[in-house]
């Protein structure tokens, strides 16, 4: 009989370390496939990320970003099937012990313009992208991070396989881990590290992830300025993210205002020469006036920008969504600056 007992007793060894273990069976598998070798994600603040939310089943959803033009940038599968989303929440606060969300105050929640939200989820095409707008609080209009003037640029580097660059993402994800004894991190802002380069449509990357992080930003920082890389779609590691540079995604972007839009931005971009696209924007104000074609648009992030002489060819409307805004205007005939 021994020799068959011992098999036997280590069968129920390994179950008993496997399935009914410390941790609760269903911990694990929410941790299955997203975490690449050990979870390193961190909490965060300070970032133009928003966790979606729907609030009619009061449900943290996907993560969103803020592009150059005032539009939330989030996975296009977010709006699809079971997923929707009508609120996006900014500050958001730590999650009970047991890892139930907390909810922002009130003027930290803005709900959705439903009518702006345009999406693409064409997986041969390589897309999973939705962009939208905001609406308005009554009482205090639009977050905080508007006022500050914090926005994703749009990075226009490509990254070879031979030459990964490393990468930052931050999102809302699930975070079962517990820190003194509280699940207090999960569905939050959390930030991880990792490498990445581009795959034809896609950017590739390792960073943890996990539920509630579809939609958030791959991207790095360079001076003063953050740039997004993509926009993540799914775990596995690899995990998959939809590129900036995707060109349905650019084009959608760049005119999301309904017009030809013209980008100044006083960083200009990243590499290369400026074209006046959301992912090269002119440096200078008054290039951006020479080249917005009749009845566009102007779209002009933070910064003190400097005209020789105000030239305007035809009609077109400047935009400023976010951040404080100098223009200096200089004539040849009076060569004192006013500033507007």
């Amino acid at each position: 009989m021994l020799p068959l007992l011992l098999p036997l007793t280590m069968l129920l060894l390994v179950f008993w370390t496997r399935y009914l273990g410390a941790e609760d069976p269903r911990n694990q598998q929410l941790r299955i496939g997203t975490i690449c070798e050990e979870d390193e994600r961190g909490p965060d603040t300070n970032l133009p990320v928003a966790r979606v939310y729907y609030s009619e089943r009061a449900e943290a959803i996907c993560t969103a970003w803020l592009a150059p033009n005032g539009f939330f940038v989030t996975a296009g599968h977010c709006t699809t099937g079971y997923y929707r989303f009508d609120t996006l929440q900014f500050d958001v606060p730590n999650s009970s012990c047991d890892g139930r969300i907390s909810l922002p105050k009130a003027d930290e929640t803005n709900r959705t313009l439903q009518s702006s939200i345009v999406s693409r989820v064409d997986l041969k095409t390589q897309q999973d992208w939705a962009i939208f707008r905001l609406q308005p609080n009554a009482g205090s209009g639009l977050p905080s991070l508007f006022h500050n003037g914090q926005f994703f640029r749009i990075s226009n580097l490509q990254i070879s396989k031979e030459n990964p660059v490393r990468v930052l993402n931050s999102g809302y994800g699930v975070d079962l881990r517990a820190f003194d004894g509280c699940k207090s991190r999960n569905r939050t802002l959390q930030t991880g590290a990792s490498t990445a380069y581009h795959s034809p449509g896609y950017l590739i990357h390792y960073a943890d992830t996990h539920m509630g992080n579809s939609g958030s930003p791959i991207y790095y920082k360079k001076g003063n300025g953050i740039f997004a890389l993509a926009t993540h779609r799914g775990g596995g590691c690899p995990n998959i993210a939809t590129a900036t540079l995707h060109p349905d995604f650019l084009r959608a972007l760049n005119d999301a205002s309904g017009r030809p839009t013209v980008y100044v931005d006083p960083l200009g971009p990243d590499r290369g020469e400026p074209t006046g696209e959301i992912q090269a924007p002119f440096q200078d104000l008054q290039n951006a006036l020479a080249k917005a074609p009749k009845n566009g648009e102007i779209n002009i992030v933070p910064g003190d920008y400097s005209l020789r002489d105000l030239k305007i060819r035809g009609p077109v409307k400047i935009r400023a969504p976010f951040g404080k805004i100098i223009v200096r205007v200089r004539s040849h005939q009076n060569e004192g600056e006013e500033e507007r």
